[in-house]
Protein backbone atom coordinates (compact mmCIF):
# COMPACT_ATOMS: atom_id res chain seq x y z
CA UNK A 1 0.00 0.00 0.00
CA UNK A 2 2.50 2.71 1.23
CA UNK A 3 4.55 1.71 -2.68
CA UNK A 4 1.25 2.69 -4.32
CA UNK A 5 0.94 5.27 -2.37
CA UNK A 6 4.36 6.75 -3.27
CA UNK A 7 3.47 6.19 -6.71
CA UNK A 8 0.53 8.00 -7.08
CA UNK A 9 2.56 11.13 -5.36
CA UNK A 10 5.32 10.96 -7.90
CA UNK A 11 2.88 10.97 -10.61
CA UNK A 12 0.66 14.01 -9.20
CA UNK A 13 3.90 15.79 -9.28
CA UNK A 14 5.63 15.43 -12.81
CA UNK A 15 7.97 18.69 -12.79
CA UNK A 16 8.45 18.47 -16.46
CA UNK A 17 6.20 18.34 -19.74
CA UNK A 18 8.71 15.73 -20.42
CA UNK A 19 8.01 13.80 -17.44
CA UNK A 20 3.97 13.98 -17.25
CA UNK A 21 4.20 12.33 -20.85
CA UNK A 22 6.16 9.65 -19.47
CA UNK A 23 4.23 9.29 -16.33
CA UNK A 24 1.17 8.64 -18.76
CA UNK A 25 2.94 6.07 -20.73
CA UNK A 26 4.28 4.05 -17.73
CA UNK A 27 1.25 4.37 -16.34
CA UNK A 28 -0.52 3.02 -19.56
CA UNK A 29 2.38 0.14 -20.05
CA UNK A 30 1.26 -0.60 -16.14
CA UNK A 31 -2.41 -1.37 -17.24
CA UNK A 32 -3.85 0.24 -14.38
CA UNK A 33 -6.93 2.91 -15.39
CA UNK A 34 -6.48 4.88 -11.56
CA UNK A 35 -2.78 5.70 -11.91
CA UNK A 36 -3.43 6.64 -15.70
CA UNK A 37 -6.46 8.97 -14.86
CA UNK A 38 -4.28 10.10 -12.38
CA UNK A 39 -1.73 10.96 -15.14
CA UNK A 40 -4.25 13.19 -16.94
CA UNK A 41 -5.89 17.04 -16.12
CA UNK A 42 -8.84 16.42 -14.62
CA UNK A 43 -10.83 17.58 -17.66
CA UNK A 44 -9.24 14.89 -19.47
CA UNK A 45 -9.86 12.14 -17.02
CA UNK A 46 -13.77 12.48 -16.63
CA UNK A 47 -14.06 13.41 -20.05
CA UNK A 48 -12.24 9.89 -21.00
CA UNK A 49 -14.49 7.78 -17.99
CA UNK A 50 -17.63 9.75 -19.73
CA UNK A 51 -16.77 8.07 -23.38
CA UNK A 52 -16.04 5.09 -21.36
CA UNK A 53 -19.15 5.12 -19.73
CA UNK A 54 -21.22 6.20 -23.07
CA UNK A 55 -19.39 2.95 -24.41
CA UNK A 56 -20.80 0.80 -21.45
CA UNK A 57 -24.36 1.69 -22.29
CA UNK A 58 -23.41 1.10 -26.07
CA UNK A 59 -21.99 -2.54 -24.52
CA UNK A 60 -25.44 -2.95 -22.55
CA UNK A 61 -27.81 -3.06 -26.03
CA UNK A 62 -25.44 -5.91 -27.28
CA UNK A 63 -27.43 -9.55 -27.53
CA UNK A 64 -25.18 -11.93 -25.44
CA UNK A 65 -23.35 -13.50 -28.49
CA UNK A 66 -22.33 -9.83 -29.87
CA UNK A 67 -21.15 -9.28 -26.20
CA UNK A 68 -19.21 -12.91 -26.18
CA UNK A 69 -17.72 -11.79 -29.77
CA UNK A 70 -16.51 -8.52 -28.25
CA UNK A 71 -15.17 -9.73 -25.12
CA UNK A 72 -13.34 -12.75 -27.42
CA UNK A 73 -11.83 -9.47 -29.43
CA UNK A 74 -10.45 -8.45 -26.21
CA UNK A 75 -9.44 -11.59 -25.18
CA UNK A 76 -11.43 -11.57 -21.59
CA UNK A 77 -12.39 -14.26 -19.98
CA UNK A 78 -15.96 -12.56 -19.56
CA UNK A 79 -19.55 -13.17 -19.28
CA UNK A 80 -22.19 -11.52 -21.45
CA UNK A 81 -24.20 -10.64 -18.13
CA UNK A 82 -21.22 -9.54 -15.66
CA UNK A 83 -21.72 -6.09 -17.63
CA UNK A 84 -24.58 -4.96 -15.14
CA UNK A 85 -22.12 -4.72 -12.50
CA UNK A 86 -19.34 -2.70 -14.63
CA UNK A 87 -18.73 1.09 -14.33
CA UNK A 88 -16.80 3.69 -16.71
CA UNK A 89 -13.34 1.93 -15.27
CA UNK A 90 -14.27 -1.32 -15.90
CA UNK A 91 -14.41 0.02 -19.52
CA UNK A 92 -10.81 1.63 -19.10
CA UNK A 93 -9.57 -1.47 -18.11
CA UNK A 94 -10.95 -3.40 -20.53
CA UNK A 95 -9.27 -1.19 -23.23
CA UNK A 96 -5.86 -0.68 -21.61
CA UNK A 97 -5.39 -3.99 -19.83
CA UNK A 98 -6.31 -7.05 -21.82
CA UNK A 99 -3.93 -9.23 -22.91
CA UNK A 100 -3.37 -8.18 -26.66
CA UNK A 101 -3.39 -4.83 -25.70
CA UNK A 102 -1.40 -5.31 -22.84
CA UNK A 103 1.42 -6.93 -25.53
CA UNK A 104 1.18 -4.20 -27.97
CA UNK A 105 1.51 -1.54 -25.68
CA UNK A 106 4.63 -3.68 -23.82
CA UNK A 107 6.10 -4.39 -26.86
CA UNK A 108 5.62 -0.15 -28.11
CA UNK A 109 8.71 2.52 -28.20
CA UNK A 110 7.88 6.12 -27.68
CA UNK A 111 9.60 8.64 -28.51
CA UNK A 112 8.80 12.38 -27.21
CA UNK A 113 10.16 13.65 -30.63
CA UNK A 114 9.80 17.49 -29.77
CA UNK A 115 8.08 19.73 -27.49
CA UNK A 116 6.61 23.41 -27.79
CA UNK A 117 6.14 24.81 -24.00
CA UNK A 118 4.49 28.11 -22.73
CA UNK A 119 4.63 29.40 -19.26
CA UNK A 120 1.78 26.78 -18.21
CA UNK A 121 0.90 24.85 -21.36
CA UNK A 122 2.93 22.46 -23.95
CA UNK A 123 2.65 20.14 -27.04
CA UNK A 124 4.46 17.25 -27.16
CA UNK A 125 5.10 15.94 -30.27
CA UNK A 126 5.20 12.02 -30.04
CA UNK A 127 6.02 8.84 -32.22
CA UNK A 128 4.86 5.15 -31.08
CA UNK A 129 6.68 2.49 -32.72
CA UNK A 130 4.15 -0.56 -32.83
CA UNK A 131 6.02 -3.86 -32.76
CA UNK A 132 4.42 -4.82 -36.29
CA UNK A 133 6.80 -2.07 -37.57
CA UNK A 134 3.77 0.52 -37.88
CA UNK A 135 5.00 4.55 -36.60
CA UNK A 136 1.84 6.56 -35.11
CA UNK A 137 2.39 10.22 -34.68
CA UNK A 138 0.49 12.03 -31.68
CA UNK A 139 0.39 15.65 -30.47
CA UNK A 140 -0.86 16.03 -27.19
CA UNK A 141 -0.94 19.08 -25.03
CA UNK A 142 0.08 18.89 -21.22
CA UNK A 143 -1.06 21.23 -18.89
CA UNK A 144 0.91 23.22 -15.47
CA UNK A 145 -1.46 22.58 -12.45
CA UNK A 146 -0.79 23.38 -8.85
CA UNK A 147 0.14 19.51 -8.04
CA UNK A 148 2.42 19.41 -11.50
CA UNK A 149 2.37 18.66 -15.07
CA UNK A 150 -0.42 16.65 -16.32
CA UNK A 151 -0.97 15.00 -20.23
CA UNK A 152 -3.87 15.98 -21.85
CA UNK A 153 -5.83 15.43 -24.92
CA UNK A 154 -6.14 12.14 -25.34
CA UNK A 155 -10.21 11.76 -25.41
CA UNK A 156 -10.36 11.60 -29.33
CA UNK A 157 -7.91 8.67 -28.67
CA UNK A 158 -10.23 7.07 -26.14
CA UNK A 159 -13.27 7.47 -28.22
CA UNK A 160 -11.55 6.21 -31.69
CA UNK A 161 -10.15 2.90 -30.19
CA UNK A 162 -13.84 1.88 -28.14
CA UNK A 163 -15.38 2.69 -31.26
CA UNK A 164 -13.27 0.51 -33.50
CA UNK A 165 -14.05 -1.95 -31.45
CA UNK A 166 -17.69 -2.06 -31.56
CA UNK A 167 -17.79 -1.92 -35.11
CA UNK A 168 -15.00 -4.62 -35.54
Amino acid sequence: MLRGIILILALLSANSPEEAILDTWNAIQDGSPDIFLNTLTPTCSSSILQICGEYLETMKTLTPTELGELFASFRLEAAPNEIEFWNSTAILEMLISSPEHHQTINRSTMTIDSMQSDESTARAFITINLPCNDQVTLELSVTASPLGWHTAGLESIAETLLDRTINN
